[in-house]
């Protein structure tokens, strides 16, 4: 008796997710002015994330679709002119390759200044539709002491790294807050473009500008729920409208 071999659906089965990203890359790039764009494919470190973006540059080869290989680096970004930063990649558009922080790459799109097509998220809505698969939306800019700039996609923490930190002076637009400095400081977007800045001492209130200043000692720096870097103050937080170009499938 011949070995059982397998059948055709499952040797063609293909994930229908990147399946839909593919077409929609494949149908961006056939839209956009330059005469051979190119896609940069954001991917993650795993192995999985890296076979996901394998899949992704191999089909898109296919249909003619020239692609770039990205890490998904969270400090990575053409910040500001004029200041020291990681080089902004030489493509036209990013495409998500998936993963579990999605962030990440809304980060990198919103430094670099580049629509990104990603797969929607349950939750993410924006308002000021450019077109039925895509909006613009605000993220939350960071300006750092000695004139460093990060970008938050959703939120920014500040927690102390002392064990005894005293207290701390916050302007939030114009009024002055003083509050512990052993308290996290937590500042969101909301969806109309403001600021949300919450402490346990003062609760939440919506500015459009804050500024974390004489705090004594180091604090953590947390954007979007990951550990980024260790700051001093002071720092100023504002909201960028329209800094990020997302395009849906």
């Amino acid at each position: 008796m011949l070995p059982r071999q397998p059948s055709s659906s499952t040797e063609t089965r293909v994930d229908p997710e990147v399946e839909r990203l593919v077409t929609a890359a494949a149908r961006l790039a056939r839209s956009l002015p330059a005469e051979q764009p190119v896609l940069g494919v954001l991917r993650g470190f795993s192995r999985a994330d890296r076979d996901r973006a394998r899949t992704l540059r191999s089909k898109l080869a296919e249909r003619g679709v020239h692609t770039a290989d990205l890490n998904l680096v969270p400090d990575a970004g053409d910040r500001e002119p004029g200041r020291a930063t990681a080089p902004r990649p030489r493509v036209d558009v990013l495409l998500h390759a998936g993963g579990p922080q999605p962030e990440h790459a809304m980060k990198a799109a919103a430094l670099w200044r580049l629509p990104l097509l990603i797969a929607r998220q349950g939750g993410w809505q924006g308002e000021g539709s450019d077109s039925p698969g895509g909006h613009r939306r605000p993220v939350l800019g960071i300006h750092l002491p000695g004139g460093a700039f990060d970008i938050a996609a959703r939120e920014a923490m500040l927690v102390s790294l002392q064990p005894q930190p005293g207290r701390v002076r916050l302007i939030l637009d114009n009024e002055k807050i003083n509050a512990p400095g052993d308290q996290p400081f937590r500042v969101t977007l909301t969806d109309g473009g403001l600021l949300e800045a919450s402490g346990d001492t003062f609760g939440s209130r919506r500015v459009r500008r804050v500024r974390f200043e004489r705090a004594w000692g180091a604090y953590r720096l947390d954007i979007d729920g990951t550990p980024a870097r260790d700051v001093h103050a002071p720092l100023r937080l504002q909201a960028l409208p329209g800094r990020l170009h997302l395009l849906h499938p």
